[in-house]
């Protein structure tokens, strides 16, 4: 996979993060009251989703990278309260996910980048992807890209739910083959531990894709009751 160029045009670097009006379209939704609930059952006491009630609004910093710069957003998400228990749970975008504050497009961009190069070290990443905070010559560690990978690596059920829909959906797809032929380089990892990571990293990202073509949402909240329910 070729990412060459990626910084070239300064109108590409808005791929590798959701944008600032996206955000900003999400919070107004929620001030305005126009979220429907999306969760699933509840998982302590099973009540249907349409039964819960909104709890509150709470804010939550972004990172959005706008030429090459972090700018921090501040955006709003929507908290349920499931009227059988009295537990509340966090609705996240597509574009959030718990306890990260840069946008899902820049975790798998990066992600990718690292993973889909046989060649490339955590720091290189960070050279030919400079990502730099606002009035400071600090860029974004290569330590995120390395704990984004591990993340995603420990999807396994995810992975394995996701292979499940796709082949229902098309049975004579090569989803299957084409992830078990993945080769991850011996300069990527020290640990067994490491390569699997990996190795499941490189599925995701590829089952993602694919996921996303057939049934029109993202994996990354849609798919993940564990990041949804907390």
């Amino acid at each position: 996979m070729d990412y060459k160029g990626i910084f070239i045009d300064n109108k590409k670097t808005e791929q590798l993060s959701t944008s600032i009006e996206e955000i900003e379209a999400h919070s107004n939704k929620v001030r305005r009251n126009l979220i429907s609930c999306n969760l699933n059952n509840c998982p302590c006491c099973a009540v249907a989703p349409d039964e819960f009630k909104k709890h509150e609004a709470r804010e939550r910093q972004f990172y959005v990278i706008v030429e090459q710069v972090i700018q921090v957003i501040i955006g709003l998400l929507i908290r349920w309260k499931c009227p059988g228990c009295g537990k509340t749970f966090t609705e996240y975008p597509e574009f959030a996910l718990p306890y990260k504050r840069y946008t899902v497009p820049t975790i798998l961009k990066f992600s990718a980048f690292y993973t889909e190069d046989e060649k490339i070290s955590y720091r290189e990443v960070n050279k030919k992807m400079p990502v730099a905070y606002p009035d400071s010559e600090k860029q974004m560690g290569h330590t995120s890209i390395h704990r984004w990978i591990t993340d995603i690596g420990n999807s396994t059920e995810i992975i394995r739910n996701s292979i499940d829909m796709i082949l229902q959906a098309d049975p004579s797809s090569s989803i299957c083959r084409d992830i078990a032929s993945f080769i991850i380089p011996p300069k990527k990892y020290r640990t067994p531990e490491r390569l699997k990571l990996l190795f499941h990293c490189r599925q995701f990202l590829k089952i993602q894709n694919l996921f996303s073509q057939i049934f029109g949402v993202k994996i990354f909240p849609n798919f993940d009751t564990k990041l949804i329910f907390q």
